[in-house]
């Protein structure tokens, strides 16, 4: 984060490449920035009371057993370092005086990631007692499931530490290590799943080019944004009907919530576009097995769906939508420079347009989303909150061009919209986060 970086030459405990996730992170962000603690990943958790020393071990339990919260990132060059747990021990492990569940400073910090560590350990710790946490990591090491993991992992390693018996914790079970994903990547048989991968890639883009092609073309390219110039925006819909009404669905077709309000999205993407299909690329959990899903590591992927503008009918439309993710998320996990190149080949002028660009991403409790907490925040603001008041958020200097998170839970549904100031979406956010909203209520059983 901001500071004077650790000046001592660091000791490196062994080197490798960057993993597919993490080479699509740096393909998008290819710079530190003083603006990059925007895409932060953070989480307050509590501290139980726990002594400060018993918490500081439990840290250092969690930081030996997950690599890449101790590692630092070569963009250029591609590479990763990891670093002895004790070395920069001193360095993420922050005492304060000030609660962090009241204040949002400490997750204002900028990472120079080929310098710092990627992490950062807020201890709230009146009269030597650590009651409240704040964790605070770069993008580029770490995604919402894995917050979710290291949240429970860092709340087992502190019980085990303070019951005196950190060798009973799973917190030392074996670990999925980010290098080693990315040897296995280029292994023979992770360039056979690639050439797998790819395939897949080009028959969904194909697909959507041929979708798009006779509909006009509504949108074009959105600019790079000047650097400090504040160009991202964002609107937010609290709905609890949309929430139920998603839950709902899914409970009587069998498939995820997610493919309801990914569909939803589709349809209202081509409603403002004026297109016969749009195409969604979805950011999947990319977590196939189990040792990659307790791994703190960052796992995210894009995969596309086509979506069309006006189906016959919406749960046969659910189906489809549900069946591409599926196939989706087996090959999500793709060469991003490749795909990329793929994006760009296949559907020319219409790639990076509102057609065949926006990202949607689904977040549930279980995947590391605290909607609970933000759920609560904006009832509170919003004691009508069923579904009729869009927010606007403020100005950022980074973002998604166009983009939906959702993050749902037993509360119901906050549904996210996010666009840049160059693609015309700012005028039409509202109408399209409420036709989401009704989409869904429309469609419940």
């Amino acid at each position: 984060m901001d500071g004077t970086p650790h000046q001592a030459a660091a000791t490196v405990v062994r080197s490798g490449g960057l993993t597919w996730s993490q080479q699509e992170w740096v393909q998008w962000v290819p710079a530190d920035s003083d603006t990059s603690f925007e895409d932060n990943i953070w989480g307050v958790l509590p501290g139980a009371g726990a002594p400060l020393d018993r918490v500081t071990a439990a840290v250092r339990d969690v930081l030996e057993k997950h690599e890449g919260l101790r590692t630092t990132v070569e963009r250029a060059a591609g590479r990763q370092h990891v670093h002895p747990v004790d070395e920069r021990l001193d360095e993420v492990v922050r005492v304060t005086d000030i609660d962090p569940a009241l204040d949002a400073a400490w997750r204002r910090g900028c990472y120079r990631v080929g310098k710092q560590w990627p992490l950062t350990i807020v201890l709230y710790a009146p009269r030597g007692m650590v009651e409240r946490i704040g964790v605070v990591v770069d993008h580029v090491a770490i995604d919402p499931w894995g917050l979710a993991v290291l949240r429970r992992e860092l709340i087992q390693a502190i019980r085990a530490r303070a019951a005196g018996r950190p060798g009973e914790d799973p917190v030392r079970e074996p670990v999925q290590q980010p290098i080693d994903v990315a040897a296995e990547e280029m292994s023979a048989a992770g360039l056979a799943y690639q050439q797998r991968a790819q395939r897949y890639w080009g028959g969904q883009l194909h697909r959507l080019a041929n979708a798009i092609d006779d509909g006009p073309a509504r949108t074009r390219p959105a600019a790079k944004p000047d650097s400090g110039l504040l160009r991202f925006r964002s609107a937010c819909l609290p709905s609890r009907r949309a929430g139920i009404a998603a839950q709902r669905i899914a409970e009587g077709t069998g498939v995820s919530p997610a493919a309801a309000f990914l569909l939803a999205f589709g349809i209202a993407v081509c409603e403002v576009e004026e297109s016969p299909s749009a195409g969604i690329f979805v950011i999947s959990a990319n977590r196939l097995t189990a040792a990659a899903a307790t791994s703190v590591r960052k796992a995210t992927m894009t995969m596309p769906v086509v979506v069309d503008r006006a189906p016959a009918s919406f749960r046969t439309a659910l189906a489809e939508c549900a069946v591409q993710q599926l196939h989706g998320h087996r090959f999500a996990n793709a060469d991003p420079a490749v795909t990329e190149a793929m994006c760009r080949q296949i559907l020319q002028d219409r790639y990076e347009t509102g057609v065949a660009y926006p990202r949607f991403s689904y977040l549930t409790g279980a995947a590391g989303a605290d909607t609970t907490s933000a759920w609560a925040a904006y009832t509170e603001a919003f004691p009508a909150a069923d579904g009729g008041i869009v927010t606007f958020g403020r100005p950022r200097s980074l973002g998604a061009r166009y983009m939906l998170t959702v993050s749902h839970d037993r509360h119901g549904a906050l549904l996210d919209l996010h666009w840049s100031d160059e693609t015309g979406w700012g005028a039409v956010a509202e109408q399209m986060l409420l036709q989401m909203q009704e989409l869904l209520v429309s469609a419940e059983p």
